[in-house]
């Protein structure tokens, strides 16, 4: 079996230091985060920005100190996020791209965070969404498709037709999101059954789904993603810092006899080894 990427997410847009006091939100504290994930297993890692006020940002100053600080503690292969903030226009989500990071989220279709309060609509129009993969494509930068349900799959399949995007595809499987699929046996594999041929695929399962989704993940072939961005709780009202959530996984991965791939390992099998 291929031996196991494991992405951290480490901050996301939505839990404050509030949530955890672990969340890492300065370009020093992420950096920090990196370097203890890369020591547990980790090899890639899914970047978002916070501001001095800790909110969200694009800026593509605040990206740039942040993954500077990651590459010179780090051999990760380094994700920006291009998911943005409410009422941010094209121009701004592409502004992290500018630091040239070897991959970049991109989310094939809009969502209702239903659980939040107040809810959280995330709109990414076919415009937007192309805008990006065009950006990212210029950019030679490998996209991740974020499917938060089937629709999401076939709006990948869309980008291949359409040259925006190079098979073999990526995708993350976000389960458990309330607005999108939620985290059941039945329905990942029932996603993985959509991925084009020859895809390469990352479960991730939020708040409690995350156990579940991301080890029988590790169980059947895919790759994993863990993090405070996804799930802040290491068990049932016992939090903990993102290094753990990593650690976990390669214990699991350990009892299963999967391997666990390196940074440069994890280049090979994204097919990112060229740059």
């Amino acid at each position: 079996m291929e031996k196991l990427i494991i992405t951290v997410a480490p901050t996301g847009s939505v839990p404050t230091k509030k949530d955890t006091h672990f969340l890492p939100t300065t370009p020093d504290e992420i950096a920090e985060t990196a370097y203890l994930c890369e020591q547990e297993g980790a090899s890639v890692i899914h970047v978002h920005c916070r501001d001095e006020n800790e909110r969200p940002t694009s800026d593509s100053n605040v990206f740039k100190e942040t993954v500077e600080k990651i590459r010179r503690r780090t051999k990760l292969l380094v994700m920006v996020s291009t998911s943005g903030v409410a009422g941010k226009s094209d121009e701004e989500r592409a502004q992290p791209l500018a630091v040239k990071p070897e991959m970049a989220s991109l989310t094939t279709g809009s969502l209702n965070f239903a659980g939040r309060k107040p809810s959280i609509v995330y709109i990414n129009s076919w415009e937007t969404v192309t805008f990006l993969a065009q950006r990212m494509r210029q950019a030679m930068i490998k996209p991740e498709l974020e499917a938060f349900d089937i629709g999401f799959i076939h709006q990948g399949v869309k980008l291949l037709q359409q040259d925006l995007v190079d098979a073999p595809a990526l995708f993350q499987l976000v389960m458990g999101v309330d607005g999108g699929i939620p985290g059941t046996v039945d329905n990942l594999l029932h996603m993985i059954r959509q991925l084009p041929a020859n895809s390469i695929y990352t479960v991730a399962g939020v708040g409690k789904s995350q156990l579940d989704m991301t080890s029988l993940s590790i169980n059947i072939g895919g790759h994993v993603r863990v993090g405070l961005e996804d799930n802040i709780y290491f068990s049932k009202g016992q939090l903990a810092p993102n290094e753990s959530f990593v650690a976990r996984i390669k214990r699991m991965a350990d009892n299963l006899g999967r391997e666990i791939a390196s940074p440069s390992e994890a280049r090979v099998i994204l097919g990112l080894d060229h740059t």
